[in-house]
């Protein structure tokens, strides 16, 4: 009896031991300064960020049954950070961006095109170059249609620091056109008054490290598959769209969804 009591209570305490590990296991995410939103969506602590990017992680640690923690790392570092298991995922990558061969990938959870936007018709981009218009960008990024353009002096780039910024440079008038990704300009523009002229097109994966086991990104995998088969990531991002976010005064848009308890 003696031995069977012990047994039992090693067994007990293993098991309880890894309950106690289970729950307190942590799926660290990326997320960083040089994400804007709709993505991510600063709040004054981090249990008040809120985003498209924070609402797919939440799913993701509730898919583990891990807690969910935030980590801030530049973006240059994302991919070192990932290998060194300093993170364990990050949902706003595409393989191209990132082709350090030992990342794992996801499966898509969703497309998305970056978009030229005009109040006055937009056939192509020679018809725009003709009138040599002025396009409000973001210091940084590189448009691949549109940098040939540029160089020759056929459209004038005005740089901002935001695509918020450059958004509300082209309502204020003080360019022609603006270019951003679709879903910022949802975020951010009312699209449906405007023209527009879709350019490069992207798939959104998460890349993970190799710290996720196997066993874990295959259960991402299938959730996000399943998921992102029935529409329900596109769906996601139309909750962050002009048409259910209130400005204030200052036309700056805040988002009426209840930011997420991390």
């Amino acid at each position: 009896m003696g031995h069977k009591s012990s047994s039992s209570i090693l067994l007990c305490a293993g098991l309880l031991t890894g309950l106690v590990q289970a729950a307190e296991a942590e799926l660290i995410a990326v997320y960083g300064d040089f994400i804007t939103p709709p993505a991510f969506i600063r709040g004054d602590a981090p249990s008040a960020h809120s985003g498209y990017l924070i609402d797919i992680y939440r799913e993701l640690s509730e898919q583990l049954g891990m807690k969910l923690q935030l980590k801030s790392i530049a973006r240059p570092d994302i991919a070192g950070a990932l290998l060194k298991s300093e993170a364990d995922v990050y949902c706003r990558a595409n393989p191209a961006w990132y082709p350090e061969p030992l990342l794992r990938w996801s499966p898509p959870l969703f497309g998305y095109a970056d978009v030229l936007l005009s109040h006055q018709p937009l056939d192509d981009l020679q018809g725009l170059a003709q009138q040599k218009a002025q396009v409000a960008t973001v210091t940084g990024y590189k448009y691949p249609q549109l940098e040939p353009l540029f160089r020759a002096g056929r459209l004038q780039r005005q740089d901002y620091l935001s695509p918020d910024e450059a958004a509300s440079a082209f309502l204020a008038g003080k360019a022609d056109t603006v270019v951003m990704s679709e879903i910022e300009a949802h975020y951010l523009l009312p699209v449906n008054r405007l023209q527009q002229l879709q350019l490069a097109h992207y798939q959104v994966h998460c890349v993970y490290s190799p710290r996720l086991k196997p066993l874990q990104r295959q259960l991402l995998d299938n959730y996000i598959s399943a998921r992102a088969s029935r529409g329900d990531f596109k769906s996601l991002l139309q909750t962050y769209s002009w048409q259910v976010t209130v400005k204030t005064p200052d036309c700056r848009r805040q988002s009426v969804r209840p930011a997420p308890k991390l």
